[in-house]
């Protein structure tokens, strides 16, 4: 009798400790399905940090945005649809600091903030900027002091300005995070206006839906892969 009861003791056990298994794999399963769609499983972008984008025209591009003094270009430089850590100390054209307006170095870039974008081998001054007119490369000519985008004075340079968004991100809410797919409103000039590659450069042109499900999304020439240094 006793071990009969031993027995059944040990085979409730044995369910009980199953069961506890799987609701902790299914609970495991719900949050990792539950980060995927929030998007919150990668590094985070951070005010200060430097950056890489590549095109998105299509899920295979190997094209990444390298600007100079009087336009910005496509690159080729890693050659991969990743910036490898092996290839951050010689892609360097390809890189850029981001900054928050009205953001210290290390505060999170939230989708939907208001960022400038130095291309990391013209100096942290330096600031990419586009036209009114849509026919005018972007470039980065313009080279003012980050004290500019602080306080009282943080809209005075506005046209050096971008409005990050994040395509699977809450605005206001979710951070940018590494591999987002993005896109970045100028409206500057135009408040439909997107930072646009085509032909090889880079412009700021109308999305006329001007949102960003329709404007960043892979297969688009307004929605760039964003990365940083792991």
């Amino acid at each position: 009798m006793i071990g009969k009861k031993c027995l059944i003791f040990f085979v409730l056990l044995v369910f009980l400790e199953t069961a506890l298994k799987i609701e902790a794999a299914a609970s495991v399963s719900v949050a990792n399905n539950y980060l995927n769609l929030r998007g919150r499983r990668y590094p985070v972008i951070h005010s200060g940090d430097r950056i890489a984008l590549r095109v998105m025209y299509s899920s295979y591009s190997t094209r990444w945005i390298r600007c100079y003094s009087s336009y910005c270009y496509y690159s080729s430089c890693p050659g991969d649809k990743i910036m490898p850590s092996t290839k951050w100390s010689s892609c360097t054209y390809e890189q850029f600091y981001i900054r928050g307006v009205n953001k210290n170095d290390g505060q999170t870039i939230l989708s939907g903030d208001y960022v400038t974008l130095a291309p990391y081998k013209r100096g942290a001054t330096c600031r990419l900027r586009c036209f009114s007119s849509t026919s005018t490369k972007c470039n980065s000519a313009t080279c003012v002091s980050e004290s500019y985008f602080k306080g009282n004075n943080a809209f005075v340079y506005s046209f050096l300005t971008f409005q990050i968004f994040s395509r699977n991100s809450v605005d206001g809410q979710d951070p940018i995070q590494y591999g987002d797919t993005v896109g970045f409103r100028y409206p500057y000039y135009n408040p439909s206006y997107w930072l646009y590659f085509s032909g090889s450069y880079l412009y700021a042109r109308s999305c006329s839906s001007n949102t960003k499900t329709s404007c960043a999304y892979k297969g688009n020439l307004f929605g760039f892969q964003i990365f940083k240094p792991l």
